[in-house]
């Protein structure tokens, strides 16, 4: 998250100097190599690299790029296709990694 310090995320809440706020997400764009453009619609964003995770039961789909490419969010979470989904706080957990 960029000029943000965060101390806590649950599910899409940041708690942020004793503040809470939902952090919706704004749009996403699948790129290439499997790589995924996160837009927040506090102006942050972030790009995730999924390759280290296709060869996972949870996120083996992704290794189609067909499917990949359909990823689409509905603010507070990103899905393919109703089949797989991660909530903003997972993304923001993927993201420190």
């Amino acid at each position: 998250m960029k000029n943000t310090t965060v101390q806590l995320m649950y599910r899409g809440i940041f708690m942020l100097f004793g503040g809470i706020f939902m952090v919706q997400i704004k749009s996403v764009v699948p790129l290439d190599n499997y790589r995924l453009e996160v837009d927040l619609e506090n102006g942050s964003s972030v790009t995730l690299d999924f390759t280290g995770k296709l060869g996972t039961v949870r996120f083996g789909l992704l290794s189609d790029p067909t499917f990949f490419s359909r990823a689409e969010t509905d603010g507070t979470i990103v899905k393919w296709d109703n089949k797989i989904e991660i909530s903003a706080s997972e993304l923001f957990q993927l993201a420190q990694k």
